[in-house]
């Protein structure tokens, strides 16, 4: 009764924030891609824009339509999470794990936004727990026929929602490979036919690679991972921002359920939640080394070892298996809950009220910048975006010629589209995303040339058009947005006269 209740009031508070706080910038995005649906995107594969699709179809262009499938499948990641935690271990392991879920800094965001990972999450998390039915040391054990001819569909699904799921499938292989008793699985036709099944669900991506030279996988497999140089201090700072992610406290148990997996590599259920964490391990540990970074790639692949560090937590062991504290000591919850009380009151409480700016004018005679509260960027842009319209045909009335809308970035241009729920928007910028892809294949920027632009800037980019674009004269206006009584943002309206292309 008490998981129960604990969970209902997370939750519900979850619920109400969800439903009462604007889109991100890379939410604005996703949604965007369901004004344009396609098999597959240039960030991404389809399956966020086919499912944000089917679920503003249904509710419309508001906050519940574009967040409600998120927010389906990050509970359904919880379920499964629970479930798999409680089939490997016990109750206590399974809350433990799924309470970080809910309210690390990393985890904790899930399901709130619109984006990729709560559906790609929940099949990572349920494809894991379908394998270990065909491995599990008791007489529950699955078929490995039925095992993977589910895990063929879980698999493709979750390949159309990112590639990083393909690391789950390494770390099925580096099990079995390592595992005498069941590498003779590898043998039998059912792997191989999941394989079969996986491959033609992802049919839609490589359709689409296919007829736009491979944008994705070139940006996927190459882009994002070269370019960087070697730098210590870059993986220096993205191995701090995993203690800051996830907390000091959880991820030291992690660091040490590293190492004790190791040494218990022997026990099947340590085994398991390793082979499935090495992949990841080897790949997004080194990545920082070499190019740039996003602190959740290997996010999915930690949560096996979060389960790892529970067991660790609640037998007070070390990372050598020695008795080292009492165990479910105290002091170690304690630590753990007044992190998770501060870290997510800074998150929460700025959303409620912007206290930030009083605070800082309290100690500090130095102007307020609107960019340190994280908060603020949730807010404001359909505002932006009714003013934008508003100048638009003010524009229109006084010229007698209708300025196209424009933006620089993808973040702005998304935000934009979101602001005036006009999908015609364009980017402005060589910078490559998937407005630039499809505006190169429909020569949408040519069909332009000669025509004025009403362009949007905000304080967090503040580009200046000239930059990006050919134009004979831009002339800027400001506009301020106000949160209650504090100043949040600050958008920029540009003018421009004859547009003669992108700076490329």
């Amino acid at each position: 009764m008490p998981y129960v209740l604990i969970f209902a009031l997370t939750f519900l508070f979850r619920l109400f924030f969800a439903l009462n706080v604007n889109l991100i910038d890379d939410e604005a995005y996703h949604w965007s891609w369901t004004k344009d649906l396609m098999l597959s995107y240039y960030d991404h594969p389809g399956m966020i824009a086919w499912l944000n699709y089917l679920a503003t179809s249904l509710f419309g262009d508001t906050i519940i339509g574009i967040r409600l499938t998120s927010f389906i499948f990050y509970t359904l990641t919880i379920v499964f999470t629970w479930k798999l935690a409680e089939d490997i271990f016990d109750r206590k392991i399974a809350f433990f794990v799924t309470q970080l879920l809910l309210w690390t800094p990393f985890w904790g965001f899930g399901g709130y936004v619109n984006a990729p990972e709560p559906v790609f999450f929940f099949f990572w998390i349920s494809s894991a727990w379908v394998f270990w039915q065909s491995i599990r040391p008791d007489n529950k054990r699955w078929s490995v026929k039925t095992v993977w001819l589910i895990l063929g569909v879980t698999m493709g699904l979750g390949l159309n929602s990112k590639f990083v799921m393909a690391m789950l499938a390494f770390g099925f292989g580096v099990f079995l490979l390592s595992t005498p008793n069941y590498r003779r699985m590898l043998l039998s036709p059912w792997p191989w036919i999941g394989v079969v099944i996986a491959t033609i669900i992802c049919m839609p991506i490589f359709l689409w690679n296919i007829e736009y030279d491979w944008p994705g996988f070139k940006y996927q497999f190459q882009g994002r991972h070269t370019g960087g140089g070697f730098s210590i201090e870059r993986w220096l700072q993205w191995f701090g921002t995993q203690f800051l992610f996830y907390t000091p406290p959880i991820y030291l148990l992690v660091l040490g359920a590293i190492p004790f997996s190791i040494k218990k590599f022997q026990d099947l259920r340590f085994r398991f939640l390793f082979c499935l964490f090495i992949p990841s391990l080897v790949v997004f540990y080194i990545q920082p080394f070499f190019a740039e970074y996003k602190p959740h790639w290997s996010g999915p692949a930690t949560l096996f070892m979060t389960m790892t560090a529970a067991y660790l937590y609640y037998n007070g062991l070390d990372l050598f298996g020695h008795q080292l504290v009492r165990p479910q000591s105290r002091k170690w919850l304690t630590s753990i809950l007044i992190i998770f009380v501060l870290l997510n009151t800074i998150i929460y409480a700025p959303f409620i009220y912007p206290f930030m700016p009083k605070v800082h004018r309290a100690i500090s005679s130095a102007p307020w910048d609107t960019r340190n509260d994280l908060s603020n960027e949730f807010f404001g842009w359909e505002d932006a975006g009714s003013k934008l319209l508003e100048r638009q045909r003010q524009i229109h009335s006084e010229t007698g010629k209708k300025p196209f809308l424009a933006a620089i970035r993808y973040e702005t241009t998304a935000q934009t589209i979101w602001g005036t729920k006009d999908s015609s928007i364009v980017m402005l910028n060589k910078f490559v995303s998937h407005y630039t892809v499809m505006q190169k294949k429909r020569n949408t920027l040519e069909a332009l040339v000669g025509m004025d632009s009403l362009i949007l800037t905000t304080e967090k980019y503040p580009d200046d058009p000239m930059e990006y674009a050919n134009f004979d004269t831009c002339e800027k206006t400001e506009y301020k947005y106000y949160r209650l009584d504090e100043h949040s943002r600050t958008f920029y309206f540009w003018f421009c006269q004859n547009f003669k292309g992108v700076k490329y």
